[in-house]
């Protein structure tokens, strides 16, 4: 079951990911302002997340198609 193993490396990556924003949220909150160059950086992450998001629903569309035997 690779594929289990695949799910599990995907969600320790996004539990990464979803720390850093957090991370992000307290620096903007507390320490400094969002600059026009953090916001241009945002806007690059919502982005990627779309295409992440649309890669993970386009799994949903993927049919299984055993190799051809051979001989």
């Amino acid at each position: 079951m690779t594929a289990v193993s695949d799910y599990a490396r995907i969600a320790t990556a996004m539990s990464t990911i979803g720390s850093i924003l957090t991370e992000l949220g307290v620096t903007f909150a507390e320490i400094r302002e969002r600059t026009s160059v953090d916001d241009a950086m945002i806007d690059a992450l919502v982005a990627a997340s779309a295409e992440l998001t649309a890669s993970a629903e386009a799994l949903k569309q993927v049919n299984f198609q055993p190799p051809e035997e051979e001989g």
